[in-house]
């Protein structure tokens, strides 16, 4: 008791042990992962960190990089020749005391040479452009509201300004030296005379022939760029007279209009430059960080789980976005955040919030923290792909893959049915099936319209391979049938074909069928052929011995000198070799109606049990000669069955014979009956005298004996005659041998 006490108390201390370690195991990937998860982190995080800390030296970098002039482009030329046109309205529309309209102060339109009805479209044109013009007027104090401008009509003495500070005129002319040009990054000193004629008296931040040209060019297109249809009235501006104009664009920008989204973009050049090269280079520092994280590690992260399930066009599209937002990002998020200015960041004014500059820090971080995320499990993909395999990760991972394979999965699918239809039947499903399939595939490609076609190209180019291969593998299996049936053809009938056959298959089995026919057919003849020289001999050698021995005895007879006992003696032999061969052409006779089936059966119904035990005391002497001992195990009543008497007797005889000739002396035979619910089973079982060598399958045919020597009297019929009459009688007889103990098992159907 002690013992299993003890064992009980090791079992549960090894399963607590085992346990433990499970645990510690457990515990120790979960940290690992963590430990995976917190570098990752620490990688991405520091290269967003370095990005923001490299703000100053991009800025520094990007100021010496060329860009475009803004105040040198069109765009800033046409807005400014807008509030040209707009302040010499509002001036002489002033003088008159807000009695003038803009189209009968600004259009010069011909004398009408048209119908009345186009006099209607041309008074429709001009309050279009009164309209607009007003509109207009009013968009010019939003888009330029950083716009400083001081103007002044020579011929009315009227200035309008913006300024802060007092302007100065002298002599008729604006006093440029009263312009605090330090205070502005741009200023431009415009003169119309008396004829129109446009004059730049003084310019700051752009060259003069270039804004010249762009402001020249802006007048000129105003009212075509603006009003469309203008043309067609032939309608031109009138020239501005006797007007003075000083524009500026202060250092410092207040408003987030078109001036600073100009200025903002033309800078973005140098800040797309510099910034781009600072991403690409921090960048390459995590895709390599990423090159070297071990991709065992990046496979237990649950997150990088999710991604590497994310098909790979949508990686692609996401990857590039990424790199075109991080290029862009060094323009629209380093100069915002340099200058604390958010809503130059997020596209429009909030200026109760510039005043937190560590929110435009935490945003940039944000914004290079996810993108070199992204940067560092792109790369992690790309290491998946080669870990997976590009072929399976293709399959598996891209929806052109995916797509590819649902359609190659349908017609290999399909082509295979049609590689095993088979063709003793109609196959118009299969059939309807493979253009339905055609029909839809073909649907699809034309529905992307003209790029269908390249589409349709390569479905025809794939469509053949496939095809080719299927019509190869047919030609293949094609060739292994007819080379199959070749040999068959010379003999060969051990040919076995083992792989599948597709469309041949049904040939295949009935190739098979015609083989197992040959073969029996050819093992029969073999057998026939066997046993009819087995015939020959066997018959000669058993007619041959009694017929030698009564030939010999009848030559004895004939001496005159023969005593009485002598002449007896040769006469009871004579008898005896007589009665032998009259047995034994008897039993050919038998033989010969029983395999012919030229038998008669007196069926009726019999007592088994009786008739067994007839045949035993009859054979009684021949027993007790052999010095057998016969166990019987029967029923006590009767056992009925249909059969011909004569003949189970004659079989039960010949066993009975058959057990006196081959079991071993002072041994014991034994016979059993056993009467069961549908049948009657007839056991018979001895120990051989000799080692039982002779092949069970073939004892039982005509001449065949256990004493190959023929040593024993017998024709070598008894037991096939017993098998004949017993099969004849639909019953079944079935010899067994273990180690030297032969069983003979007789069974009839009730």
């Amino acid at each position: 008791m002690d013992i299993k006490l003890k064992s009980s108390n090791d079992n549960k201390e090894f399963n607590d042990s085992r346990n433990n370690i499970n645990g510690i195991k457990k515990s120790n990937y979960k940290g690992k992962v963590v430990i995976a998860i917190l570098l990752v982190i620490a990688i991405i995080a520091t290269a967003a960190l370095g990005m923001c800390a490299a703000y100053p030296l991009i800025e520094e970098n990007a100021k010496n990089v060329s860009y475009n002039n803004y105040f040198e482009e069109y765009a800033f030329s046409e807005n400014l020749a807008g509030a040209l046109y707009c302040s010499y309205y509002n001036s002489l529309n002033e003088k008159a005391g807000g009695t003038l309209d803009p189209a009968s102060t600004l259009l010069n339109i011909p004398q009408n040479i048209y119908d009345n009805d186009e006099d209607y479209e041309e008074s429709e044109f001009i309050n279009g452009f009164n309209s607009n013009f007003n509109n207009w007027n009013r968009i010019l104090d939003n888009q330029l509201a950083n716009l400083k401008y001081y103007s002044y009509d020579k011929t009315n003495n009227i200035t309008k300004t913006n300024i802060n500070y007092e302007v100065g005129i002298i002599e008729n002319n604006i006093d440029l030296s009263s312009i605090k040009k330090d205070e502005y990054q741009f200023y431009v000193a415009i003169n119309f005379d008396e004829n129109g004629n446009l004059t730049i008296n003084d310019i700051k931040g752009a060259n003069i022939q270039n804004f010249e040209y762009y402001l020249n060019s802006a007048l000129s297109d105003f009212l075509s760029d603006n009003y469309y249809d203008s043309g067609y009235y032939n309608a031109t501006m009138n020239p501005i007279k006797n007007m003075e104009f000083v524009y500026a664009v202060p250092n410092n920008l207040v408003f987030n209009d078109s001036i600073s989204w100009g200025i903002r973009n033309a800078e973005a050049y140098g800040y797309e430059l510099v910034g781009g090269v600072a991403v690409m280079i921090i960048a390459t520092l995590v895709a390599i960080a990423a090159l070297i994280f071990p991709i065992k590690r990046a496979n237990e992260m649950p997150l990088f789980k999710w991604i590497s399930k994310i098909p790979f066009e949508i990686w692609i599209v996401i990857v590039s976005l990424t790199v075109a937002l991080l290029i862009v990002s060094s323009s629209y998020m380093i100069h915002p955040a340099l200058n604390g200015q958010l809503e130059h960041f997020v596209g429009f004014n909030v200026d109760w919030f510039t005043a937190s500059e560590k929110v435009i820090w935490v945003l940039n971080f944000i914004n290079w923290f996810i993108g070199f995320a992204i940067v560092f499990f792109a790369v992690l993909i790309i290491k998946y792909i080669f870990n997976l395999g590009i072929k399976e990760y293709f399959k598996r991972r891209t929806i052109f893959g995916i797509i590819l394979m649902f359609f190659v999965t349908i017609i290999k699918k399909t082509l295979d049915e049609v590689t095993k239809v088979d063709l003793k039947e109609k196959n118009n499903k299969l059939i309807i099936k493979l253009l339905l399939i055609n029909a839809l595939i073909l649907l699809i490609i034309t529905s992307i319209w003209f790029f269908g076609i390249p589409v349709v190209i390569l479905y025809s180019i794939v469509l053949f391979f496939v095809i080719r291969k299927y019509v190869d593998k047919i030609s293949e299996k094609y060739s292994k049938l007819r080379e199959a049936t070749s040999k068959i053809a010379q003999g060969k009938l051990d040919v076995n074909i083992e792989e599948d056959l597709g469309l041949f298959e049904p040939f295949k089995e009935d190739l098979k069928e015609i083989q197992k026919g040959f073969k029996k057919a050819v093992d029969e003849e073999v057998k026939s052929q066997k046993m009819k020289t087995d015939l020959i001999s066997n018959v000669s050698h058993d007619l041959k011995t009694p017929l030698t021995a009564i030939i010999t005895y009848a030559d004895l007879l004939k001496g005159e000198n023969l005593s009485e006992e002598k002449r007896k003696q040769y006469v009871d032999t004579l008898d005896r070799k007589a009665q032998r061969l009259q047995v034994l052409i008897e039993d050919l006779f038998e033989m010969s109606k029983a395999t012919s089936g030229n038998i008669t059966l007196n069926i009726e119904n019999i007592d088994v049990v009786a008739l067994m035990k007839q045949t035993l005391l009859e054979l009684e002497d021949k027993l007790e000669e052999a010095k057998l001992s016969v166990r019987k195990n029967m029923p006590e009543g009767k056992v009925i069955l249909p059969l011909d008497s004569q003949r189970t007797f004659r079989v039960f005889e010949n066993l009975v014979i058959n057990m006196t000739k081959y079991a071993m002396p002072n041994s014991r035979v034994f016979i059993d009956i056993f009467e069961n619910e549908n049948d009657v089973q007839i056991v018979m079982k001895n120990m051989a005298a000799e080692e039982i060598t002779f092949n069970v399958d073939t004892i039982a045919e005509r001449f065949v004996r256990g004493d190959e020597s023929r040593n024993t009297e017998g024709s070598g019929l008894g037991l096939a005659i017993a098998k004949s009459f017993v099969e004849l009688q639909n019953g079944k007889f079935n010899i067994s041998v273990d180690g030297d103990l032969f069983k003979v098992t007789i069974i009839f159907e009730k």
